[in-house]
């Protein structure tokens, strides 16, 4: 259930917070007043796209927050596979900022916007006009009896149908990549020629850089070798100068001389180190400077080494991926080579697999049509309590006989489903998109709704404008209906209806309002003085008149009545 919605810098509202509470929550207000801003926000906050033109003007970020009251636990197991902590409120905060960047927060922890959609539809499904074109669209209606037909628990022949859907597929797809047997042989032969040039080649992680800097120093050997003989001379002297190492010895010499008349030792320990070292580096600089002569042979077979490890790196990728490379090709000619009784084991795991397709796709479609009957009986009574008396609905279950290669098989079965409804007596059964009255579309959307919520653990339902088309009697059917719903589950209405307003057990009034030559949204909870002249309003009625007031007391005392005697 959602306890708090709190909305910042989105359109035309600066700040506002919205405690909702249990049963049937009511937002009214003028047209424009920004309901359908809070409609947005919430949808937002629930994972739909970031739209940047919904920033207020001005402002630089816009966020949502809603806090979950998950008294189910519904979202228990995608909090755990996100290894976020949460007893049983769960708040959820989204930002999106005008350069692009933005944000998602589930109890504090980030989240991607996939996840965010994945938990949402744990706790709150919003019914707007995008679903109603769902449900009125019939690649969704196969999805909607399925659900109906589980009754909300796991669909195990759905399952078991899907997972050897999966295998046929699979099997089917790795029968075709093995092609002709001509088609294979060019195949294993152009494995075999790549497994032996990388194995000939042979490159050892790190071999490349090695081989530069080889190259590098045979390239400027001339230089290096000047370069230690000049920092030799000026370690060890020469005919014409002192070096490092005589000076340091030289100093040794007076320091010893001086012995008898002051302790000279631990300068002199630590000049005797610092000639060893000097010793040391000259002998290695003499090394470095024999190694660096390269001849011509050598330096050509580095050249050729390096040119040949990087063919093949460019080839098949860097040393460190060509381990990997190798197995998958040796693998693959593997299979090749012994692809006669891969293929036979493969036809027979399909032809297998095609089978139990066929057995599950049989039952799948027996349990739909049966479902389907239940479904299109529930739909009708639902139907006419909603003023539809002659309405007929029926879920039509087509089913496509599997021919030899799989074909007739999908990813859910052999069947299509289609909801047909007669709105009125005489007339045929007619795709439900065919509808032609907005009343009836939303009639047939509540009758859905009504069925299916007690199939979802879904604790919030929210209605955006369900009262499209509709007034009078059926206004009130409507709003009972709603409040039946409201008694076992939270539902947040946004309505024009006067007779739903009158059912609200928690109403808020949206307004708008000029301050400082901006204008802003701001909403209100009202008390039964409030509700009653919002009532007026919704009415038609012109300021407090009396007869106005009397009958928005008449409609608040039929909800309350009808309220009261819910069980």
């Amino acid at each position: 259930m959602i306890t708090n919605l709190y909305v910042k810098n989105i359109a035309l509202i600066k700040e506002l917070e919205l405690e909702l509470g249990e049963g049937l929550n009511v937002l009214t207000g003028e047209t424009g007043a920004g309901k359908s801003i809070i409609i947005d926000s919430l949808n937002f906050v629930l994972g739909d796209r970031a739209d940047r033109s919904l920033i207020s003007h001005g402002e630089a970020s816009a966020s949502v927050s809603v806090t979950f009251w998950d008294k189910k636990g519904a979202a228990k197991q995608v909090l755990e596979e996100y290894g976020i902590e949460s007893d049983d409120s769960i708040t959820v905060r989204r930002t999106m900022h005008e350069n692009g960047r933005g944000e998602a927060r589930v109890n504090n922890i980030p989240v991607t916007v996939q996840q965010l959609r994945k938990l949402m539809a744990r706790l709150v499904s919003v019914h707007s006009q995008h679903e109603s074109q769902r449900a009125l669209d019939e690649n969704s209606h196969l999805e909607i009896l399925d659900k109906f037909r589980a009754k909300g628990s796991q669909d195990r022949l759905l399952s078991a149908y899907k997972n050897a859907f999966s295998l046929f597929k699979s099997a089917s797809e790795r029968l075709r990549s093995f092609g002709n047997a001509a088609e294979r042989e060019r195949r294993a032969e152009m494995l075999r020629y790549e497994i032996e040039e990388i194995n000939a080649v042979d490159p050892k992680p790190g071999e490349e850089e090695e081989l530069l800097s080889r190259r590098m120093k045979a390239r400027n050997s001339e230089r290096i070798v000047s370069g230690i003989q000049a920092a030799l001379t000026l370690l060890e002297g020469s005919d014409e100068s002192f070096g490092a190492l005589s000076a340091v010895r030289y100093a040794l010499r007076e320091l010893g001389a001086m012995e008898r008349f002051a302790d000279f030792s631990e300068y002199s320990e630590r000049l005797e180190s610092v000639s060893t070292e000097i010793d040391d580096l000259a002998r290695a600089l003499r090394a470095e400077a024999d190694s660096v002569d390269m001849d011509p042979e050598e330096a050509e077979q580095v050249d050729k080494r390096l040119e040949d490890v990087r063919r093949i790196k460019r080839r098949y990728g860097a040393s460190e991926e060509l381990p990997a490379y190798l197995k998958k090709a040796s693998d693959e000619l593997n299979e090749l080579e012994n692809a006669e009784e891969t293929i036979r084991e493969l036809m027979k795991t399909r032809e297998e697999a095609l089978e139990q397709c066929r057995d599950l796709s049989a039952k799948l479609h027996a349990a739909r049509e049966e479902a389907g009957k239940e479904f299109a009986a529930k739909i009708t009574e639902n139907l006419r309590e909603l003023g539809m008396k002659n309405a007929e609905f029926k879920a039509d279950v087509v089913f496509s006989e599997c021919g030899e290669n799989g074909a007739g098989l999908a990813e859910n079965g052999s069947d299509t489903v289609r909801f047909l409804i007669s709105p009125n007596l005489g007339e045929p059964l007619k795709p439900l998109a065919k509808i032609a009255s907005g009343g009836e579309a939303s009639r047939f959307m509540l009758g859905l709704k009504r069925v299916t919520a007690e199939l979802e653990e879904i604790d919030s339902l929210v209605f955006d404008e369900i009262d499209t088309g509709i007034s009078g009697k059926i206004a009130m059917v409507v709003s009972e209906k709603l409040v039946d719903i409201s008694r076992s589950r939270q539902v947040v209405a946004v309505t024009h209806l006067a007779q739903l307003g009158a059912m609200a057990d928690i109403h808020f009034l949206i307004e708008k309002h000029e301050k400082g030559g901006r204008t802003f949204t701001e909403i209100s909870r009202l008390d039964r003085d409030g509700e009653l002249k919002e009532l007026v309003r919704l009415m038609g009625g012109v300021g407090p008149d009396k007869l106005s007031t009397e009958n928005a007391k008449e409609l608040k005392k039929w909800a309350d009545s009808y309220k009261s005697n819910i069980k």
